[in-house]
């Protein structure tokens, strides 16, 4: 998250204030299953997007003397701004607590702002998650029209919708965030506080755009005030909004006009000092919370749809049962915010959270949350108590409707449906069937866009479910009752596609086949995440993280992730060595933006007897490639026979041959004999097993495929494997002794 600072005048009536503008998009999701549905909390929820459009609609001093005041318009009017006569669309996040609406460097040069002469002087400063704030450009008072995407076009990459659908504001002055922000464009809660929001999860918008996939619920504006007569969802729950605080919500949205123009006689409607904002305003939600026997009453949270995961104070932690600083906690996350990415960020498991709602109360349970202190955009001085984010609504429509009691229409409320969503449960006990075959599902059907898929093992020996043709759910489990009892197998040319996540739990296993996954987030909780192909994880400009939390991920070749790779404590990753070329002949993990290590990695060499093959001295293997490196990993389990030298660059992890044994030689005498034999014979089919036991390929059991390395290698002796001169390596390194290192799991290669 990150909070947007308002630059202090002391002649500003406004004073200083500190408006927080609230972001968790980079975090994992994780659904607890049992035996037939997916039942608890996800860590995130949906991240409601919006197509928008710029005018050049504005009030002047001159003529109004309520200029500085946003103005609600049903239609756009005036020239659109950008190339061209016509509208030109970006998307933004919808975001109730962002105090402001900013949009991206690459917005602002596509909307021409400067040479339109919307360009102002003032900075914004952004202070949030990462290391340095940033400063953003508050522009000139301008129109911002917005509207879902429901009804888009997507001609030559890009986006268009009927201006018909569009409402907006005039007189509202944005800000254009740096070129190197992480951020997504944002349409905040000025915008939403003039409107009725209608968020319809059971209308999906799942589509490609500028080469990354957008997964959004739809979103529809309406007059403000339209909540209790359903804005078109006929919704009867209703959880009562607590405006606070109820002036600036009394009152339009308004920027603060630059002062100095007085003197200079220029007009007050440019260069505004601060954008447009409510002051000091959000919205908040009444909830109990339960964990064990602590609760939490009537407590009111802040309630954001640019948070898709939910947030509680240090102070409430510490309350609930949990300490941040002390306790383990039970998953971490990233948190992306103005200043980069906050890593680590603590996250603990609730017994349940309840919204209190008029209509039946919403009690959510298992509910995941993450420990942070957020400034209070109430009372920016002090600690909002919590966030209730989007995952407690994940696959619900809502109704935001902020209309002031004093105002015509219904109280301000958020209105909350009944599940939209149906479970799709794997039902075949076959070996192997066609995902898209009806008869193997409970429903008599296969998954459409609103099944969540649940593939758990059903009897029987091992099983898979193959996907041969790409296809859309709304999310994905798998699970089963043994290690890989269960498979979901994605076949060459084929996409499984998910509005929201995909979960490998205990027992699952995910197989690329030259086939892709493309999720909002992918988390292995147990399970294991195989092959050779891709996986997507994010939301259109949102990116998105494949998190191995306590599984195994194994390439088979190379496994390509569109986004991040964060590899924890208990997870590993597992490779093997056939060659010398990465991809085709050893495996390797690569990563678009960034990978986040810790935990283990297990090297094994391919093959078996003459055929194994057998790296040099000198040989270099680059595991991982990626944009960015954090971490090193706990463990690192190589080949034994060979001394290495690990190597952790900014952008790859790379290990090196220094020095290498005869294979065969499991008692290093410098010749393969039959006393290797002998020891080969002593542990013969016995797991756990390491060089020293005669396991030579380093896949933790001395077996048949050891035997036929000594058997190709009998007789054999050092000078057979004399070694070349080496290569420098860098600095940076760890050398490590792979003979030494020990196994505890086998390592099964898939076939198609």
């Amino acid at each position: 998250c990150f909070t947007a600072q308002l630059t202090h005048n002391a002649r500003l009536p406004l004073g200083r204030n500190t408006l927080p503008i609230l972001l968790s998009v980079a975090v994992s999701l994780w659904w607890s299953t049992g035996p037939a549905c997916a039942q608890g909390t996800p860590i995130a929820g949906f991240q409601p997007l919006v197509t928008y459009s710029l005018t050049n609609e504005y009030k002047t001093d001159a003529a109004d003397i309520t200029f500085f005041f946003a103005e609600p318009s049903s239609s756009p009017g005036g020239s659109w701004l950008g190339p061209g006569s016509g509208p030109h669309f970006e998307l933004a996040l919808l975001d109730t607590g962002a105090a402001v609406s900013l949009i991206t460097h690459a917005a602002d040069l596509a909307f021409n702002i400067d040479a339109e002469g919307f360009r102002g002087t003032a900075l914004q400063p952004l202070v949030g998650a990462g290391d340095e704030p940033l400063n953003a450009i508050v522009n000139d008072p301008l129109g911002i029209y917005a509207a879902g995407l429901g009804g888009r076009t997507t001609p030559n990459n890009s986006i268009a919708v009927p201006t018909s659908s569009m409402v907006g504001q005039t007189s509202v002055s944005i800000a254009s965030l740096p070129a190197e922000a992480f951020l997504p464009g944002i349409l905040g809660i000025p915008f939403s506080s003039q409107y009725t929001t209608a968020i319809d999860s059971s209308d999906p918008q799942v589509f490609r755009y500028q080469g990354r996939t957008v997964r959004t619920p739809n979103v529809s504006f309406h007059e403000l005030g339209s909540g209790a007569s359903g804005a078109g969802m006929n919704i009867q729950r209703q959880a009562p909004l607590v405006l606070k605080p109820s002036a600036s919500f009394q009152s339009p949205p308004l920027y603060v006009y630059n002062f100095q123009n007085i003197l200079t006689g220029q007009p007050l409607s440019e260069d505004p000092s601060n954008p447009t904002n409510i002051q000091n305003g959000g919205l908040f939600l009444n909830v109990d919370v339960q964990n064990g026997n602590k609760s939490l009453f009537d407590q009111e949270f802040f309630f954001d749809t640019g948070a898709d995961v939910t947030v509680v104070s240090r102070l409430n932690a510490v309350r609930l049962g949990f300490d941040p600083i002390l306790d383990e906690p039970d998953f971490t996350v990233p948190v992306i915010g103005a200043g980069g990415i906050q890593e680590g960020v603590p996250g603990f498991y609730l017994d349940e959270l309840t919204v209190l709602s008029i209509g039946g109360s919403l009690t959510a349970q298992n509910v995941p949350v993450i420990v942070l202190d957020v400034p209070d955009p109430s009372n920016s001085a002090n600690v909002v108590p919590g966030i209730v984010g989007t995952n407690i609504f994940a696959g619900r429509n809502l109704v935001i409707d902020p209309n002031p009691i004093t105002s015509p229409g219904g109280p301000p409320a958020l209105y909350i449906s009944d599940p939209v969503t149906e479970n799709y449960v794997w039902s075949s006990a076959a070996p192997s069937q066609f995902w898209q075959t009806g008869s193997n599902w409970d429903n008599n059907a296969s998954p459409d866009e609103l099944g969540m898929a649940v593939v758990n093992h059903v009897s029987g020996g091992a099983q898979e479910a193959v996907v041969n043709a790409s296809t859309q759910v709304w999310s994905l489990d798998v699970s089963g009752p043994t290690p890989d009892s269960m498979t979901v197998r994605v076949t060459s040319d084929a996409t499984l596609t998910t509005f929201s996540a995909i979960n490998i739990g205990t027992g699952g296993r995910i197989h690329l086949d030259n086939g892709n996954l493309d999720a909002q987030y992918v988390e292995i909780v147990g399970g294991t995440l195989t092959g050779t192909g891709t996986v997507e994880a994010g939301n259109g400009p949102i990116p998105g993280q494949v998190e191995n939390r306590d599984g195994v991920v194994a390439p088979e070749g190379t496994l390509n992730i569109v986004g991040s790779y964060s590899n924890l404590a208990n997870g590993k990753l597992q490779l093997a060595l056939g060659g010398r070329t990465a991809g085709t002949e050893y495996d390797q993990l690569t990563a678009e933006l960034g990978v986040a290590l810790d935990g283990t990695v297990e090297v094994i060499l391919d093959g078996s007897g003459a055929d194994i093959f057998w790296p040099r001295v000198g040989d270099s293997f680059t595991l991982i490639d990626t944009a960015s490196l954090a971490g090193e990993f706990a463990v690192v389990d190589l080949p034994g026979g060979h001394e290495w030298a690990v190597r952790y660059l900014s952008d790859s992890v790379e290990i090196r041959v220094l020095d290498l044994s005869l294979p065969g030689d499991a008692n290093l005498d410098g010749v393969v004999d039959g006393h290797d034999f002998d020891i080969w014979n002593q542990h013969k089919f016995t797991d756990g097993t390491e060089w020293s036991s005669a396991d030579f390929n380093n896949d933790g059991r001395t077996d048949e495929i050891d035997y036929s390395v000594w058997f190709a290698h009998r007789f054999s002796t050092l000078a057979d494997f004399a070694p070349v001169p080496e290569p420098a390596f860098g600095v940076g390194m760890a050398i490590l002794i792979g003979l030494l290192c020990t196994r505890q799991h086998r390592r099964g290669r898939m076939g198609p």
